[in-house]
């Protein structure tokens, strides 16, 4: 009786209207659906990690001074904190594997996220500072143990517990929002715009604002040099810039988490995970606790699955070129602009401008994605991205430019770095915006195949791959900042600090594309996308005949949910305009009537435009069928025996593919 007692307590707690999700619709919609829950929400949540990613080893380098004295502790702590960063998020997959529940598995560990963050970014900037005066002069203080001790503590915390039970969780909800293909890239869409966003704030603002507050005082500033010597420093000004800069980030640290408090409270109650909704109501007999309800997919399940699949591997890879690459660009940026200029207000200059191919792009990219499939548009794109990025190498061909002055140079280099880096953006964009949902249809490809979903695992490797890349890069970075920069390295030269960073830069991303472009001619999950669905809803149906219980189809399940929904929301508005009539002497009858007024024109204004949207598609349609049936009938029977081949062959292959694995797909769904 107790533990019955207990259950109900749990199942009303987990319904609590304040912790339910504010989406009650079966369909994705752009507001407040997309617009909060996953363009505003991540949006305000990634900035905080866009400024750390882009600004943790300028504070390191150009606060604390790190390479100057701690040079082989700036990458190998990076490099060996992946392995930390790894087990935590696979930890963090293992915790979101639960049980599934009507809250979903990936958005209430949103929550537990919040004063991780907090007490992280508090470790981040609380480093003490390594250098004091003595006799007006600036030497080492007795404390140096301990930077580097909270600095390790700060980045390890951040990086392989806090960040990855956010982002990890983060990740998933996209997969988890709808079986619907075309929402479900249109949410990928959005998220990626988020990501893009936050990134791009942090990099526009970023640059422009730590010249101007001095927050990043580096040996590469003119200023700081002695007769025009960069390999002579006045150590005494740059010190005293420093320490003022080390309190300044204190700042910005309680700024950052005012941003990511605000990002998850908004992603939390504007997602809605209609896929764990599903698993757990297409087997729900009576209460959620009974012999019926959804069974928790191992984590060993999950691995055996994945470590065999190849499209998961090639997916995967992906994923780890695509971040190193932008993580070398992102976090190589800034030293970038300032082995060239001296300052960071170049970064700022090619995010702002650059910017702009990639917000473009995602007008264009799906449209194009669908005419010519995922697959295609990423491989093409990359091989764009490859060719146009040589523009950005050119001032290494360029002697007057490779040794010349900051102030000479400027107005070439700004033009050229813009120029490469756009137009190396234009062949990113594919990958930027469709790769989310690219992952999808690999999840629901293995769970028609293998009866289950991996999004635990799989998106436990995606985030560890995500977050360990930025410490990867930061570690190459600089390990070959130590070795080229003149300030660090006095045998080197500008000329070699400066070539180094351009090939960070530029290059690495265009070495990972062209293994992307290579890679991409062996992925097969998209093809098989539609049928993937048939047989997924086929297995369910299946699974609900054997156990004995009626079988409901998810689409129409969400449907009668909506309206559901909407019936209690309207009685729910009715309910309180009454109250809002009485209270102010007003009549029901006649401000009902002006409610039903407003909605009948807005009803007729929607419908007129979804009229006129239909119309301009089927004049599209009857201009597409009209070249069509112009063409000559031997044409035409060519064509259509050529695409009846094509799904006669994709079918054949689906059906083999999931006759060679029956049994074990069987076994996993009848478990």
């Amino acid at each position: 009786m107790a533990e019955a007692e207990t259950k109900k307590e749990k199942k009303s707690a987990a319904a609590n209207p304040l912790f339910s999700s504010k989406i009650k619709s079966a369909n994705v919609k752009l507001f407040p659906e997309a617009f909060f829950g996953y363009l505003g929400g991540p949006f305000f949540a990634l900035v905080p990690n866009g400024i750390i990613n882009t600004f943790l080893t300028q504070y390191w380098t150009n606060v604390l001074g790190l390479d100057k004295w701690a040079t082989t502790f700036t990458w190998l702590m990076p490099l060996l904190s992946t392995i930390l960063i790894v087990i935590g998020n696979l930890l963090v997959g293992k915790l979101m594997e639960g049980k599934p529940r009507k809250a979903g598995k990936a958005r209430p560990i949103l929550f537990l996220s919040v004063p991780l963050i907090l007490l992280s970014l508090v470790v981040l900037f609380i480093a003490p500072f390594p250098y004091t005066q003595v006799n007006g002069e600036w030497v080492l203080a007795n404390n140096t143990i301990w930077t580097l001790v909270v600095v390790a503590i700060g980045y390890n915390l951040f990086y392989a517990i806090a960040w990855p039970i956010y982002y990890t969780a983060h990740s998933s909800i996209v997969n988890l929002s709808t079986r619907n293909s075309s929402q479900r890239s249109f949410l990928a869409t959005v998220v990626n715009a988020a990501q893009l966003g936050a990134a791009g704030v942090s990099g526009m603002l970023g640059g422009y604002l730590a010249t101007w507050l001095q927050l990043v005082p580096a040996a590469s500033d003119k200023r700081y040099w002695i007769d025009e010597d960069p390999t002579k420093i006045n150590y005494e000004l740059l010190w005293a810039d420093r320490q003022a800069a080390n309190g300044k980030w204190m700042i910005a640290m309680i700024v950052m988490l005012i941003l990511f408090l605000v990002g998850v409270l908004l992603e939390y109650y504007f997602t809605r995970e209609r896929i764990t909704e599903e698993q757990f109501a297409s087997l729900k007999a009576g209460d959620e606790n009974t012999k019926n309800a959804p069974k928790k997919v191992s984590m060993s399940k999950q691995v055996s699955v994945c470590m065999k699949d190849s499209n998961w591997w090639i997916v995967m890879i992906f994923f780890l070129l695509y971040q190193l690459g932008g993580m070398l660009k992102n976090n190589g940026q800034l030293y970038y602009s300032q082995a060239w200029t001296g300052d960071t207000k170049l970064s700022s200059t090619i995010s702002i401008v650059g910017a702009i191919p990639t917000a473009l792009g995602m007008l264009v990219v799906w449209p194009l994605a669908n005419k010519f499939t995922k697959t295609k548009s990423i491989r093409f794109g990359a091989l764009l991205a490859v060719v146009f990025g040589f523009v950005g190498l050119i001032p290494l061909f360029v002697p007057s430019l490779l040794n010349g002055q900051p102030d000479q140079i400027a107005g070439a280099i700004n033009g050229i770095s813009i120029a490469g880096f756009c137009l190396k953006a234009i062949g990113t964009v594919p990958a930027m915006y469709v790769s989310m949902a690219l992952l999808a249809d690999v999840l629901d490809h293995e769970e028609a195949v293998y009866g289950v979903r991996t999004d635990g695992f799989t998106m436990s490797v995606y985030g560890s791959i995500m977050i360990a890349m930025t410490g990867i890069s930061n570690a190459i970075i600089l390990a070959f900042k130590g070795v080229y920069d003149p300030s660090v390295n006095p045998s080197s030269n500008l000329a070699a600090y400066r070539s180094c960073m351009s090939l960070i830069f530029f290059a690495g991303e265009m070495l990972c594309y062209v293994i992307i472009f290579l890679m991409f001619f062996f992925l097969k999950s998209e093809k098989f996308s539609k049928l993937d669905h048939e047989a997924i809803s086929e297995d369910q149906k299946a699974k609900c005949v054997k156990e004995g219980i009626a079988y409901v189809d998810p689409a129409e399940k969400m449907k009668q949910e909506e309206a559901e929904a909407d019936a209690k929301a309207e009685e729910d508005r009715k309910a309180e305009l009454k109250a809002t009539c009485e209270k102010k002497g007003l009549s029901f009858e006649e401000e009902e009537k002006k409610y039903e007024d407003q909605k009948a024109l807005k009803d007729k204004q929607a419908s007129e435009k979804k009229a006129a949207a239909d119309k301009k598609k089927a004049e599209k349609e009857a201009v597409k069928k009209a070249k069509y049936d112009a063409l000559p009938q031997e044409k035409k029977d060519a064509l259509k025996a050529k695409e009846d081949a094509y799904l006669a062959a994709v079918e054949k292959d689906f059906e083999a593919i999931r006759l060679a694995h029956k049994e074990e797909r069987e076994a996993n769904l009848f478990a």
